[in-house]
């Protein structure tokens, strides 16, 4: 349509008639947060914004109070990491604690003052050798056996590298194999799963924390997988950088290599897919093992075995009154036996059979405790993990 023409003399009516006052000489546009009507000349306030919080990030050398750098980061947004330099040293990654315990995540915003601290190291050649030390039903933890065993197949290979001592072997694992990598039987310099340098894929868990036996912290703690399939692992190490976990309750100087720890040393791995092999078919037995029953030895005995037909195993056995005991698993593939990595205890009773619940009571650790002296049968489900207790 057509616009007419406005002329002068129809604005200065319009001003009469309205009283309006329009700032700009007349402008067509008004002033920002402003609308000119008819009706009113009040104008409309621009939308109030709420400020954006700000937090420090603060980037400390690796002695913990030498400042390297500062940032502000919005409420929200993820820190931005740059590679720092220092003179003599490698920089090898970014830490959340000065003790270097784990590094610092920077894919998780930030939402509040936070301190990241630097990881330098000095590079001296590993000449060590490094194995995949474990048990498990996979080929080479069922020949490991607790890292008894060390052969070709279990040795990690050292790629030929100035500037860094790097570790690999790809191997086939199942669901349930336990592991650390270590450079000997006695499993000195152990790498375990505090070394991860993560344990998700895609949002799924291919590894979890399985403890060890006694007092271990997470990096002496065993590797447990969850997932079965083919699998690269590559250890990076740092020998100039180690240390030893003296506090631990076991520590003394002729075993210290067994407490040998690293904050920088990591482990990465790839899920490669499928297993490229099967191990074939494999006989699970299960064995007591206790306080007074066996004194806490492992004695694989036809006293101490359970029975089994089909996937139900049975064992009838005397026990005293107070006696602590749990059950071990033996995995036998050909002519290769090893202590598995399964374990019978008092978490494996249905928490409403209180039938069997009235015989046993739970002992550290989840072990079971007799709660009277007689003849006790244990029955185990194999497939539902299930035990049963009754005694006579």
């Amino acid at each position: 349509m057509k616009r007419k023409k406005v002329t002068g003399k129809w604005l200065m009516t319009a001003f009469a008639v309205s009283g309006l006052l329009l700032g700009g000489c007349g402008s067509a546009q008004t002033n920002a947060g402003e609308r000119a009507t008819e009706e009113t000349t009040a104008p409309i306030a621009a939308e109030e914004t709420e400020e954006t919080a700000m937090h420090k990030v603060i980037f400390y050398d690796s002695d913990g109070t030498t400042v390297l750098n500062e940032a502000e980061v919005a409420d929200g947004v993820n820190a931005t990491e740059y590679t720092p330099e220092k003179e003599g040293y490698i920089f090898v990654d970014w830490f959340a604690t000065p003790q270097m315990s784990h590094r610092f995540d920077f894919d998780k915003p930030v939402t509040e003052d936070i301190s990241v601290f630097a990881g330098f190291i000095t590079y001296q050649e590993d000449d060590r050798e490094f194995a995949i030390v474990g048990s498990g039903t996979s080929p080479a933890l069922l020949e490991s056996n607790w890292g008894t065993n060390i052969t070709d197949m279990h040795k990690m290979i050292k790629e030929e590298n100035d500037s860094e001592n790097i570790y690999t072997i790809t191997l086939d694992l199942n669901e349930g194999d336990e592991f650390q990598f270590a450079i000997n039987t006695e499993w000195n310099n152990q790498r375990g799963y505090g070394y991860l340098d993560t344990i998700s894929l895609d949002g799924k868990d291919y590894f979890y924390n399985s403890g060890g036996l006694g007092e271990a912290n997470t990096k002496r703690s065993n590797i447990k997988c969850a997932v079965s399939g083919n699998y690269t692992f590559t250890l990076t190490t740092y020998p100039a950088e180690d240390t030893y976990d003296t506090s631990a309750a076991d520590y003394s100087e002729d075993n210290k290599e067994g407490f040998n720890v690293n904050p920088y040393d990591k482990i990465k791995w790839t899920y490669n897919g499928e297993k490229t092999a099967d191990a074939g078919d494999m006989q699970v037995n299960y064995y007591i093992k206790g306080a007074v029953v066996t004194e806490w030895e492992d004695v694989y005995s036809e006293e101490t075995e359970f029975t089994q037909e089909g996937d139900v195993y049975t064992l009838n056995i005397d026990l005293t009154e107070g006696d602590e005991f749990m059950f071990t698993s033996m995995v036998t593939a050909g002519e290769v036996s090893t202590v598995g990595t399964e374990y019978i205890r008092f978490t494996n009773i249905a928490s409403d059979d209180e039938k069997s619940l009235s015989f046993v009571s739970e002992g550290g650790g989840a072990n079971l405790i007799a709660n009277q002296e007689g003849t006790y049968t244990f029955t185990f489900d194999f497939q539902t993990k299930v035990l049963t207790v009754s005694c006579k």
